[in-house]
């Protein structure tokens, strides 16, 4: 390459330097509980200079569907607006003192999240999502927020028939963002987040209609780790630890490009990480090849961990019959430090992860967990800038161990507060 004179290559060094800076850490924040995510955080304990945006999570909606739980969001008088807890509201009145260590802080409310309902309701009509509206309008006021956060993560899907749904819901939600443009014109944000599925950009949210009314959207490029999938996120394919099933085999890479080939800017596109990890569903529960005939019937995978694993995880307070989430804190804490030293940190070169072993009954090294580690997060940010991307967005900061890989991750994308 031929050398520039020093003068001659400062000014691109410092368009370099303004890029790198420029980039974005949208940091959700599970303040008022979230099913996966359990209890909500202490906001007091957040170091919020590591990021550039806050989504405070969660809103959710007053709705009207007969598997709703929640008694508080059954008021037919609210139906349809946003409805705030009282631990979320404690902790918006704190952000004036959240915003003194960073003063160039963006907060938003997140509204939705898994298994959250309201939302196809809340969006069918020009009429609901005028009260939608205007209850979104009187939060952020309220708050001094900078804008709004929809995290309607299966719309058409409705998460397999976890939540209310219907083919109306690509274009309603599309109607839903188009109006909250115009009730908040471009003095505040408006983003959504969306999930890893590759039916999501296809047949679930109109990206190209919609990305026009949004300044970023949010790839949720994690949670893979269930049918015949070992990675939770891994950023690219492993033959160490390969996936059966085709319609299993995701990569943090195979989603971004389904996105951009759907019509995504690489700048309007914020990269998820998960400060947490999974233990594989392939691990407990047999792996179904859906595309096949008689699919459960033959399974295309058997589950691998004895009743001496599962045990081993129900004694260090993780029962893998609910669920597999473990916060990146509690790996630290429980199984990296494991006095017992049960198990094994490796890194799959390949998927760019780290993950853990644990050992089976016959003393072989069993595929445990994967996660996101400082390592795994610097290589995710290199490739956030190799693809030109807006910056990266992460669930959640209550699960992160010690700001580590918050302050990586700002480390990595150059990102620097007082």
């Amino acid at each position: 390459m031929k050398r520039l004179p020093l003068l001659a290559a400062l000014p691109l060094l410092c368009a370099s330097i303004a890029s790198a800076s420029s980039l974005m850490s949208v940091g959700y924040f599970n303040g008022g509980g979230d099913v996966t995510a359990g209890p909500g955080g202490d906001i007091n304990k957040l170091d919020v200079r590591q990021i550039t945006h806050l989504n405070y999570s969660f809103g959710l909606i007053y709705n009207d569907e007969k598997d709703e739980t929640n008694p508080a969001l059954k008021d037919p008088a609210r139906l349809h607006q946003i409805w705030l807890s009282p631990k979320v509201e404690a902790d918006l009145a704190l952000l004036p003192v959240l915003r003194k260590q960073n003063p160039a802080l963006k907060v938003l409310l997140s509204v939705g999240g898994w298994g959250a309902r309201g939302f196809s309701g809340a969006a069918s009509t020009p009429e609901t999502r005028a009260v939608f509206i205007r209850s979104a309008q009187a939060i952020v006021e309220k708050y001094g927020l900078d804008g709004i956060d929809l995290a309607w993560e299966f719309p058409v899907n409705g998460a397999w028939g976890l939540v209310a749904s219907k083919p109306e819901d690509r274009a309603n939600f599309t109607a839903l963002l188009k109006e909250l443009r115009t009730a908040f014109g471009h003095k505040k944000l408006v983003t959504i987040a969306v999930g890893a599925n590759a039916e999501s950009p296809k047949s679930w949210v109109d990206v190209k209609a919609v990305t026009p009314l949004l300044d970023y959207i949010n790839l949720m490029t994690y949670d893979m780790a269930y049918g015949t999938q070992y990675f939770n996120a891994n950023l690219y394919d492993s033959s160490a630890w390969p996936t059966v099933a085709a319609a299993d085999k995701y990569s943090v890479d195979f989603v971004v490009n389904n996105y951009l080939a759907a019509g995504l800017k690489p700048q309007q596109m914020n990269l998820g990480i998960g400060f947490y990890g999974r233990v594989p569903k392939r691990a407990v529960e047999p792996g179904i090849d859906w595309s096949k005939p008689d699919a459960q019937k033959n399974p295309a995978t058997q589950p691998y961990f004895s009743a001496q694993q599962i045990a081993l995880f129900k004694s260090l307070g993780f029962d893998l019959t609910k669920d597999t989430y473990v916060k990146y804190n509690d790996i630290v804490k429980t199984f990296l430090n494991d006095p017992q030293k049960r198990f094994t940190e490796q890194w799959d070169d390949e998927a760019k992860v780290p993950w853990l072993s644990v050992k089976s009954d016959n003393g072989n090294a069993l595929f445990a967990l994967s996660y996101e580690n400082p390592r795994s997060v610097a290589i995710k940010a290199e490739y956030i800038k190799e693809k030109g991307l807006a910056g990266a967005m992460f669930w959640e900061y209550g699960a992160d161990n010690n700001n580590q890989l918050a302050k990586q991750l700002a480390e990595s994308l150059g990102i620097k507060h007082p």
